[in-house]
């Protein structure tokens, strides 16, 4: 395996990318997790706890749910305490089907479940809301990790994709959608072994995620007219911005303008891994996260 990683300035503690654990296998224990529903803002957010320590919030992204984070749930709760959850409109929690902010859910959530202080992890769309309740509430957030994170910029060739993958979801349901989604070089997984359990997921959210199910796109709301690619400079805690080798070269820029942006942000780029690098490169992104917090 090529193991190398792309840094935009050192870690305090050098990655194991870069110390020749490649391949070093960690093993997925086992865990008792508590599950839950909030309800909050009007709504129902589906949770799962597990784990002692400082809380860890996972967050996914798009067309997806909190099975996303199954590889790496019981691996960090050996460490933190870890809360995974259902966005609006994902998984298990409730519709969007009235003006809406993720953040704010996310805020609610964290009061409900008595967090006053957390990491946030973030994954694409789930980056940008991380980093939403970041600017929002910074006595919350401790440190941020932003996978494959846009920030809402716009790169061309998703945009593309998921026109395309709607088409496919009115025309022939929801396991076309998935197909069109699951299989993009960029956005699907580079892995094989794990595009069964994409697709899966895939097909589970698609219908309400890209609104071919009957409901009607709302109003998603904001705490500030200033695009969050201008407000790099606010986040003033430890961040850490990953990047999959492979994925869209539009987005990558974006990443690294984060890295670049943010004060005191490192950036790591995985040789095998797309948009998907928990998923794409399980052991080795498990391993990057633990090392960073366990350097905070």
């Amino acid at each position: 395996m090529n193991c190398t990683a792309n840094r935009h300035r050192p870690l305090k503690i050098p990655l194991f990318l870069l110390l020749g654990f490649c391949g070093f296998p960690m093993v997925t224990a086992q865990t008792n997790s508590q599950t839950g529903i909030a309800s909050v803002n009007g709504t129902e957010l589906y949770y799962e706890i597990a784990g002692d320590g400082h809380p860890l919030v996972l967050i996914h992204g798009g067309a997806v749910d909190s099975r996303a984070w199954d590889d790496q749930f019981s691996v960090f709760s050996q460490h933190y305490k870890v809360v995974r959850f259902d966005l609006r409109g994902a998984g298990k929690s409730g519709n969007r089907d009235k003006p809406f902010s993720n953040s704010q859910d996310l805020y609610s959530l964290l009061e409900f479940l008595n967090i006053d202080k957390t990491y946030l992890l973030g994954i694409s769309r789930g980056g940008g809301f991380a980093y939403d309740l970041t600017l929002e509430h910074p006595e919350i957030v401790s440190a941020l990790i932003l996978v494959s994170a846009n920030l809402s910029m716009h790169v061309p060739a998703y945009s593309k994709m998921f026109a395309q993958s709607t088409e496919a979801g009115k025309e022939s349901g929801a396991a076309a959608a998935a197909e069109v989604w699951g299989n993009d070089p960029h956005q699907g997984p580079m892995r094989d072994s794990a595009r069964p359990r994409v697709l899966e997921i895939l097909t589970d959210n698609m219908p309400r995620f890209r609104y071919f199910d009957g409901h009607v796109p709302v109003e998603r709301l904001r705490s500030s007219d200033i695009p969050r690619s201008q407000r790099l400079t606010e986040v003033q805690i430890p961040t850490l911005v990953i990047s999959g080798k492979h994925d869209n070269a539009v987005a990558k820029t974006h990443y690294r303008d984060w890295a670049a942006g943010i004060p005191n942000a490192n950036l790591v780029e995985f040789p095998n891994a797309a948009h998907l690098v928990n998923i794409d490169q399980v052991d080795e992104f498990n391993q990057t996260v633990l090392e960073f917090l366990n350097d905070l």
